[in-house]
C-alpha cells in the first residue's frame, strides 16, 4: 500500500508514514492459530444507509491437524455495554444447522466442536455491530456515502471473523445486501446481481484463489465502470465515482499495459480480474487482491507518470504480497520492497534508465534520512509491536534497493530467472526471506548468505569516504576508500570507478572491486592522469559516497 494525499511519485518513493486519522493497533500478537488451516470463507454482509451497523454471517471451512475441540477466530468485540463499536456474535452453528457452544473474549470467538482431526469442519457465525475500522463507512469527496474495506495489517477482524494473519490464506466469497443505488466490488469474479424488495440488491463475488485476509475486501459506492480490455484472458476494469469518471478512466488506463508487462516478466496473474477502484480509505493505494483501492484525490485526467507509478506499485503487489505472501509482518519487504522495485522496473521499461535512476536516488535519500532517525533499524524487524511502524523506508525503499543490488550482483538474466522461479514456487503460498534467498542461490549457483544478512539484518548502509591520486612513477591510479558509518558495522560492497578525460567522457572503467573492511586501497593501472573519477557510475550500490578533496 502507499500513503495518500501527496504527489503519487512522492507517495511511492519517499517516507511512508501513518496518516493522521489512522487508528493504529498496538501490541499485536504475531502468530496465527497453529494446527488450524482455514480453506474458505463465505461472507454475507448487510449494509444500510440509515445506520453504520452491519449484519454478518460467515461460513468458515477449516481443517484441524489434531484432535483439538476448541478453535478461535479473530473478531473485535464491543468494549462494555455502552460501546458504540464492535461485533456481537448472535449464534454459531455447524453447517447442518445444529448450534454449538461459543464464547467471545479477548477479541476472539472461541468455538467448541467435536474432534475431527484432518477432516474439513464448517461453522456458521452470525453477528452484528458497528465496525470501528476495517470497514470504513464514510462520505467521499463529493459528499456521497461509501463503504470500503481497509484491512491492512490486521483490521479485517473489525468486521469479519477470520484468522487475521498473512500466513493463513483461503479462498473467499462475498454476498452483499445493500441499497440498490450502490454498485458493489469485491475480490474475484462477479457471480451476479439480483434485486430484492424495498429498493435493495444482492451482489455476489467469489475469489477462487487463496489470499490473505489483509486483502479480502468489499467496496460499495456510486460507481461508473470502464471495461478497459483483457490481458491473457484477465478483464481489466476501472471503477470511478461518476463525477470523476471522465478523468479517472484516463488515469487508470495504463493498468492494462502494466499488467501485460508483469505477466511477461514474472509469470501468470493469479486472479479472475484486475479492477482499479477509486476509494475513500486511509492509504494512497491498497493492493486488495483483484480489486485495488486508490485514494480518491489522485485523479488528474491525463496520462501521468506519477499515477502510472502508483498503478504499477499496486499491480506488482498482485504477484508479491497477495500471491507470494510474506509469512509474517516482519517479512514485509517481500511485499513492499518488491512492489517498490517492480514499479521502478516498469518505469525503466516505459521511460528508460534515467527514470529508474531518478527513482533510485529519491529512494536512497529517504533511506539516509530514516537511518538518521532510526540508526538501529533493520529491514527484517520482528521486534515492532505497532505494525503500522513497519510502513517505513526499510520495508519500501531499502527493500527495493536490496533487489536492485541483487540484480546487479547476479546479472539481468539470472535475476529475472530467479524472480520467475521464486514466484512459481510460492505462487498462492507463503514465503520468508530465507526462501527467497534459497531460490536465488539455486538459480545463480552463488552463496548469498552474506549479501542477504548484511542488507536485511544489519542496520544502516555504507557511508563511504573516498579519494583518488595519480602515481606517475607507477602509472597507476590509487583510490583510498573507508567506511565511516556510525553503526560500526561494515559492509562488503562491490565498487566500480569511471575514469574520465578532460571532455568528461569515460576513458576507462575499473574492474568490479570488492571492499571487505573498514578501509581499503585499490590500484588501477593507468597510462595518464585522469581529469576526474566517478564512483559507482551505474548507481548499483546503496551507499552515501563522499569524495575527499585531492
Amino acid at each position: 500500500m502507499t500513503e495518500g494525499n501527496k504527489k503519487i511519485l512522492m507517495a511511492l518513493f519517499v517516507l511512508v508514514v501513518t496518516v493522521a486519522n489512522a487508528q493504529v493497533p498496538s501490541n499485536v500478537a504475531r502468530y496465527t492459530q497453529p494446527g488450524v488451516d482455514v480453506q474458505n470463507y463465505a461472507f454475507s454482509l448487510t449494509l444500510s444507509d440509515s445506520t453504520n451497523q452491519i449484519r454478518g454471517e460467515a461460513t468458515i471451512r477449516f481443517v484441524r491437524a489434531d484432535d483439538r475441540q476448541t478453535v478461535w477466530f479473530d473478531l473485535i468485540s464491543p468494549k462494555g455495554d455502552s460501546a458504540k463499536t464492535g461485533m456481537n456474535v448472535r449464534s454459531v452453528s455447524l453447517i447442518d444447522g445444529k448450534t454449538t457452544p461459543f464464547s467471545q473474549r479477548n477479541d476472539r470467538v472461541f468455538i467448541n466442536l467435536p474432534p475431527a482431526p484432518g477432516q474439513p469442519t464448517e461453522v456458521v457465525i452470525r453477528y452484528e455491530g458497528t465496525p470501528a475500522k476495517g470497514l470504513i463507512i464514510s462520505q467521499n469527496k463529493f459528499g456521497e456515502r461509501t463503504f470500503f474495506g481497509d484491512n491492512w495489517p490486521n483490521n479485517a477482524r473489525n468486521y469479519l471473523p477470520v484468522v487475521d494473519h498473512p500466513s493463513d490464506k483461503a479462498t473467499c466469497s462475498f454476498t452483499v445486501n445493500a441499497p440498490a443505488t450502490y454498485r458493489v466490488i469485491a475480490n474475484g469474479k462477479l457471480l451476479g446481481d439480483s434485486n430484492l424488495p424495498n429498493g435493495r440488491k444482492l451482489t455476489r463475488w467469489q475469489e477462487n484463489t487463496p489470499i490473505p485476509t489483509k486483502v479480502m475486501v468489499i467496496g460499495a459506492a456510486h460507481f461508473a465502470v470502464d471495461e478497459v480490455g483483457a490481458v491473457s484472458g484477465v478483464p481489466v476494469q476501472s471503477w470511478l465515482y461518476p463525477e470523476d469518471s471522465k478523468k479517472g478512466f484516463i488515469d487508470y488506463r495504463p493498468a492494462k499495459t502494466i499488467l501485460q508487462y508483469f505477466i511477461d516478466k514474472i509469470g501468470p496473474y493469479s486472479y479472475e480480474k484486475l479492477a482499479n477502484v477509486q476509494s475513500t480509505t486511509i492509504f494512497g493505494g491498497m493492493e486488495n487482491a483483484s480489486c485495488i483501492f486508490y485514494d480518491e484525490k489522485i485523479i488528474v485526467g491525463k496520462k501521468d507518470s506519477d499515477v502510472e507509478a502508483l498503478l504499477a506499485h499496486e499491480i506488482a503487489h498482485q504477484w508479491f504480497g497477495n500471491s507470494a505472501t510474506e509469512t509474517d509482518w516482519s517479512q514485509l519487504w517481500l511485499s513492499e520492497g518488491f512492489a517498490t522495485y517492480f514499479s521502478a522496473l516498469y518505469l525503466e521499461h516505459a521511460y528508460g534508465r534515467d527514470t529508474l535512476n531518478a527513482v533510485l536516488n529519491q529512494n536512497k535519500n529517504q533511506i539516509f534520512r530514516y537511518v538518521a532517525l532510526k540508526p538501529k533499524s533493520t529491514v527484517i524487524d520482528s521486534t515492532t509491536t505497532n505494525l503500522m511502524d513497519l510502513l517505513n523506508p526499510n520495508s519500501y525503499q531499502k527493500g527495493g534497493w536490496v533487489l536492485h543490488m541483487l540484480r546487479h550482483e547476479l546479472g539481468d538474466e539470472i535475476f529475472w530467472k530467479g524472480i520467475r522461479a521464486y514466484y512459481e514456487k510460492f505462487r498462492n503460498a507463503n514465503a520468508q526471506s530465507s526462501d527467497f534467498q534459497a531460490v536465488m542461490e539455486s538459480i545463480s549457483g552463488k552463496k548469498l548468505g552474506q549479501f542477504f544478512q548484511q542488507w536485511l539484518s544489519q542496520p544502516g548502509f555504507p557511508d563511504v569516504v573516498w579519494g583518488s591520486r595519480y602515481d606517475a612513477a607507477k602509472k597507476a591510479l590509487v583510490i583510498d576508500v573507508r567506511q565511516a558509518q556510525r553503526s560500526g558495522a561494515y559492509f562488503t560492497i562491490p565498487l566500480t570507478f569511471s575514469i574520465r578525460g578532460s571532455n568528461g567522457r569515460e576513458v576507462q572503467r575499473s574492474a568490479r572491486l570488492t571492499m571487505t573492511g573498514p578501509t581499503q586501497t585499490f590500484t588501477i593501472p593507468l597510462a595518464a592522469k585522469p581529469a576526474s573519477v566517478v564512483i559507482d557510475p551505474d548507481n548499483t550500490v546503496l551507499m552515501r559516497a563522499t569524495q575527499m578533496a585531492n
